[in-house]
Formats: structure tokens, C-alpha cells, sequence
């Protein structure tokens, strides 16, 4: 299970590196976002920084419990609207999800006030990724609250499918 694990991580930063726009000097290691850093360094929360320039935080949820979640540095723009987003890998399949499992994920994300699920695919590996997307610049509260809301979503849903702690 450690290889999938390994295997859904590796998955999940290389959805964010494709989400991002490649710059004209490849070499250079993408900078951390110093607005996200500044926010969890306020919020005394502990992060590493992966090589991609993402945050990934452990999340303690309940019963001992916790969630490995990562918040992007890399942004998108709608008009006006800088987007970030903040995710958790809920459920990892060696192959493609059950009838049962997709539209647990799919109801769970009607009832989610600030994230949703998608599925990402990686040598036949399924992968069930909960990602809130907020405004960039929003505020310490607004983004603890929402990598408290996708880390205790995820872990849920981990539990609920696998019943194991491993994400």
C-alpha cells in the first residue's frame, strides 16, 4: 500500500506541475508562493515546501487520525479572479472505481460547501483527489478553514471506503 501511496503523491504533484504553465527558464525550481508562506508561518501551521514550489501540510483530524494536504502556490485567473487551489487524496484504486464508490464521490461533493471531488488516472491507478479552489489572496481564517474542511473531507472519505489512515 506504501508504493500506492507513493504512487497517488507522486500523481497528485504531477496534476499540479501539468496545471501549471511551463516558463521559458526550465531549470529554475518554481518559487514557493511567499503570500501562502507568510500565512501558515502567521498561523503556526508546519509545511514543507515539494519540489514543484506546493505546500504540503499534515492535517490532525479525529481518533488519532490525519490527512496529508497540499495548497498550491501556482494560481490560475478567471477575468479578474485569482484561483488557488488546496487538495487531499481521499481514496486510491489499482483500477477503475465501482458504480458504488463513483457516485458515493459524486453525492459527497453535492453536500461539500467549498470542495469537490475529481478523479485523476495514472497506470491504471484511480486516484479521488478533494480539491477546494478559494480566491488567492484570501485571508489566514479563509484558508485554514479551507485546508481544515478538504483534510477532514478526504479523511472521511478515506476512512468510510478503505477504513485504513494512510493518506
Amino acid at each position: 500500500m506504501k508504493r500506492l501511496l507513493k504512487l497517488a503523491t507522486s500523481v497528485i504533484i504531477g496534476v499540479a506541475i501539468s496545471m501549471q504553465t511551463v516558463s521559458a527558464q526550465i531549470n529554475n525550481k518554481p518559487p514557493a508562493d511567499p503570500r501562502i508562506k507568510e500565512t501558515l508561518d502567521k498561523l503556526g501551521v508546519k509545511y514543507e515546501i515539494i519540489p514543484n514550489g506546493d505546500f504540503k501540510l499534515l492535517v490532525e483530524t479525529e481518533n488519532k487520525r490525519a490527512q496529508v494536504v497540499f495548497v498550491e502556490s501556482k494560481t490560475e485567473k478567471l477575468g479578474n479572479l485569482e484561483i488557488r487551489y488546496i487538495s487531499s487524496i481521499g481514496y486510491v484504486s489499482p483500477g477503475a472505481f465501482s458504480a458504488d464508490i463513483a457516485n458515493k464521490l459524486l453525492q459527497n461533493s453535492s453536500l461539500n460547501k467549498v470542495a469537490a471531488w475529481q478523479v485523476f488516472t495514472k497506470d491504471k491507478t484511480h486516484i479521488a483527489v478533494l480539491i477546494g479552489k478559494i480566491a488567492a489572496n484570501s485571508d489566514a481564517e479563509t484558508i485554514k478553514n479551507i485546508i481544515v474542511a478538504v483534510g477532514y473531507g478526504a479523511d472521511n472519505i478515506e476512512k468510510e471506503l478503505s477504513n485504513k489512515d494512510e493518506l
